[in-house]
């Protein structure tokens, strides 16, 4: 008919195509917008002191996301954290500014995948079913609707876009190449999962397409991969103890029990990528035997699916290159060097590139014939993942819900128990909470608890009133885990005891781990007052109250020789 005519013909308009992928990924995000900040974003974001100047960009670039001063063994994500600072100026705390930024970068890789594919030789309409999926899939969700995945956002988008700016480099345009190098050095920065992307290039510019490449593409490609040689080659060197400082379950193993549990970080990353069904948070898992059917079943079947991709393809080279993109970006995620948990959903975003460039690009290829059915097949799919991604996001949307579900889900997981327990808390919900954090620290993997958890049964106390218990848990915190809120409470418990010189040796200990803690800076001058040592004090106030002026009623307080208020 000539409306489908007229359809035809606009749907060949990449304009066109672009709003309509836009339009796909809004509607998926739109139930989680309104949503309040959630789990880290409480420390990366809402108490950061930090990001609420723009002065700060040099202490940004020396802390890490967290706050502590930067060590060789701490994350170093300056871009991350540069991004809320830039935020901020604009949305202060308002949770909604920091998701549309989440949501238009992701918008932005949606658009440079759907261009990327296409620049690449492939069809069209693989090029929008690619990025359709990308758009959609509940996958990627964690760097849209978690503020705290803004690093997974940005360094998919950095990436991304530096393959398809180097597709069209020529001597022309021999000025993009100072760019391309500090993107991805600002995508190296911006999260540790960029690191194979450097090698990647190697592949495709100096092997794959290297008589077809010119001197520039090869010549930036291979910069690329030695950048990324030397950060993945430093970060190894410097964290090499690291696993004694993380604290999960699979950190908690040794070296063979990390590499048993591969397979089924691989098993359970392909499963999500074709059935997103169940989906939580954190996945705690580790192997105990060889003798495991994600060794001898699912990775032959992965295997064997793998190769009839290939087989099938017409481009068997390119083919083969996006399957082995989709395997080497697994390994920042594979547990050589142990992480947080054994599998998060949003750690495999830039891997499913290559996994979905290739199977789209063979089914299409293998309804050549049938393009109708192709077409409502991949409708279907694309469907079915944006539902998904409605009814997570439904999860997102209360904290107390998320965290309920997802522990469901994975009861081992003390994060989540912990979780539950201070929402339950914010309720008023005492017995509650201190039920919750108990569990927490049952399903800890270090024997002394979990420090989070141990400081807020600190807190479950300290309104009790058993304050010795409540002193006893903070002090148990700050050993286990020197967590920041324990040493700001344990602070504030001396002071309202009158113990101000011990209060001071407190305060002391956490500014040399969080030297950018506005609470520490203000209990540092409690005590100060309180030791009647009022010249430091002053100076002390001073320097607090050029880093957070918003404490300036406090020191009025501490002035009159009060104590600030809890």
């Amino acid at each position: 008919s000539a409306l489908v005519q007229y359809l035809r013909r606009w749907l060949q308009r990449p304009f066109f195509i672009g709003i309509l992928l836009a339009l796909l990924a809004t509607t998926a995000y739109l139930r989680v917008l309104d949503a309040p900040f959630i789990w880290d974003d409480e420390v990366m974001v809402v108490g950061n002191g930090l990001i609420r100047s723009l002065d700060n960009i040099p202490a940004i670039l020396t802390t890490s996301p967290f706050g502590q001063k930067l060590t060789a063994s701490e994350f170093y994500r300056p871009f991350q954290t540069l991004s809320y600072a830039f935020d901020y100026s604009i949305w202060q705390l308002n949770p909604l500014g920091y998701r549309l930024t989440n949501l238009a970068l992701h918008i932005l890789a949606v658009w440079i995948v759907f261009s990327l594919v296409g620049r690449l030789g492939y069809s069209r309409w693989v090029a929008v079913g690619t990025a359709a999926i990308i758009a959609v899939h509940p996958i990627n969700m964690e760097a849209v609707s978690y503020v705290s995945g803004r690093g997974d956002a940005l360094y998919f988008l950095v990436c991304l876009a530096i393959f398809r700016a180097m597709l069209s480099l020529n001597r022309r345009r021999w000025w993009w190449i100072p760019i391309l190098i500090v993107f991805y050095a600002v995508a190296l920065l911006t999260k540790e999962n960029a690191v194979p992307f450097g090698l990647l290039m190697i592949g495709y510019f100096l092997i794959l397409k290297g008589p077809q490449s010119n001197r520039l593409q090869k010549s930036v490609a291979g910069v690329l991969g030695g950048m990324s040689l030397a950060y993945a080659g430093m970060r190894a060197y410097f964290i090499a103890d690291q696993g004694n400082r993380i604290l999960s379950w699979i950190a908690a193993t040794d070296l063979s029990g990390r590499l048993m549990t591969i397979p089924y970080c691989i098993w359970t990353y392909v499963r999500l990528a074709f059935v997103p069904y169940p989906l939580h948070m954190e996945y705690h898992y580790v192997e105990t035997t060889w003798m495991t059917p994600y060794l001898w079943i699912a990775m032959p079947v992965i295997a064997a699916l793998g190769y009839a991709v290939w087989r099938f393809s017409t481009n068997r080279n390119q083919t083969l290159f996006f399957l082995i993109w989709f395997l080497l970006c697994f390994g920042p995620v594979l547990q050589l060097v142990p992480l947080a948990a054994t599998v998060r959903e949003h750690w495999a975003s830039l891997a499913f590139v290559g996994l979905w460039i290739a199977v789209v690009s063979v089914t299409y290829e293998g309804c050549r014939r049938y393009p109708n059915i192709w077409a409502v097949g991949m409708g279907i799919f694309v469907a079915g993942l944006w539902g998904a991604t409605v009814i997570r996001n439904g999860d997102w949307s209360d904290p107390l819900t998320l965290y309920q579900h997802d522990s469901e889900l994975e009861p081992r997981s003390f994060l989540l128990h912990n979780n539950v327990g201070v929402e339950l808390y914010r309720q008023r919900d005492f017995a509650g909470a201190k039920l919750a954090f108990e569990k927490a620290n049952e399903f800890s993997p270090a024997p002394e608890g979990y420090g989070t958890s141990l400081n807020n049964l600190g807190v479950i106390h300290e309104n009790l009133g058993d304050l010795q218990m409540a002193e006893d848990l903070f002090r148990k915190s700050i050993k286990a885990s020197q967590y920041e809120l324990a040493y700001t409470n344990l602070a504030r418990l001396l002071l309202k005891r009158g113990d101000a010189v011990q209060a001071g040796v407190c305060v002391s200990d956490g500014l040399t781990i969080y030297p950018y803690n506005g609470m520490l800076h203000l209990y540092w001058v409690a005590a100060l007052f309180a030791q009647n040592r009022r010249d430091d004090a002053e100076m002390a106030a001073q320097k607090l109250l050029v880093l957070y002026p918003e404490y300036s009623r406090q020191v009025t307080m501490l002035r009159g020789s009060g104590l600030p208020q809890k």
